[in-house]
């Protein structure tokens, strides 16, 4: 099976104003041609069996009504690639509605926790919960860094049918990292993890078919061991790595033969 991962395009038609976020290093004007430029090399030189994102479709205005808009229009983009394509609903997506259905229903997802076969391996993708009760900062980072009960229990499930070997993917990190050097989250590392990642760790650790987690949102690429599953961060599509202002482009090249699993770190450029 050969898979193509990418996460956080974090498009928006112009600079979002008054969402209190800080752009730093997000590109968000190289959105769209660096995300064309991946599909172009995804539909005519990769030809994988399946493309993930990991979240972040949209750089949010803190703006319901606009953040639909451009939620509508990023998604019409991805549906130009000629693959199955999948994807987990980031912070930035969800920080201004009031459940994540809203943006389930531009995706055609009757849930965005869910499964698939892709040959003959399992992927799982696990959705965020919407805490409304929780404040909106940091692009709504603490309304959406856990995963529920009923998606937990879900996941259980899950698994225990599941003979094939398995990958999992969130938005927020699940391996312990102190994001020591991280550009968003060196004072801040709890942020870039999920909440309730123990929880999530002791339903992966209890079963023997899961050989990795893939995640995005801490805009670094890296890979961290912890027990019998790798966990793999892959960074922002247009992270100012560099401060040349050019976008990262980094995407996985993933290919999975007799239970072997191989990663590849890539990068389009425009």
């Amino acid at each position: 099976m050969k898979l193509v991962v990418f996460s956080d395009i974090h498009y928006a038609p112009n600079p979002p104003i008054n969402n209190g976020s800080n752009l730093g290093k997000k590109l968000t004007d190289c959105a769209l041609p660096v995300l064309k430029s991946l599909i172009d090399r995804i539909n005519y030189d990769i030809r994988p069996d399946a493309v993930v994102n990991l979240g972040d479709l949209i750089e949010d205005f803190n703006d319901h009504d606009q953040d639909i808009i451009n939620l509508n229009y990023i998604w019409d983009v991805l549906k130009e690639i000629n693959t199955p394509f999948y994807s987990i609903i980031g912070n930035h997506d969800l920080r201004s509605m009031q459940s994540r259905r809203e943006v389930e229903q531009i995706m055609g997802y009757r849930n965005a926790t869910f499964s698939v076969n892709v040959k003959d391996c399992h992927l799982i993708f696990l959705g965020l919960n919407v805490n409304t009760q929780a404040g909106t900062e940091e692009g709504g980072i603490q309304k959406t860094r856990t995963v529920s009960k009923e998606d937990l229990e879900w996941l259980k499930k899950d698994l225990e049918r599941n003979t094939l070997p398995c990958m999992v993917f969130t938005h927020y990190g699940l391996a312990e990292d102190d994001m020591k050097g991280n550009y968003w989250f060196s004072e801040c590392p709890e942020s870039a993890l999920l909440q309730n990642r123990e929880e999530v760790k002791d339903v992966l650790n209890n079963n023997r078919n899961v050989i990795a987690v893939f995640s995005g949102h801490q805009h670094w690429t890296k890979r961290i061991t912890e027990g019998e599953i790798d966990y793999y961060v892959v960074g922002s599509l247009v992270e100012n790595v560099n401060d040349n202002g050019i976008p990262d482009g980094v995407y996985f090249d993933i290919t999975v033969e007799q239970n072997e699993l191989r990663v590849n770190e890539e990068h389009v450029r425009m």
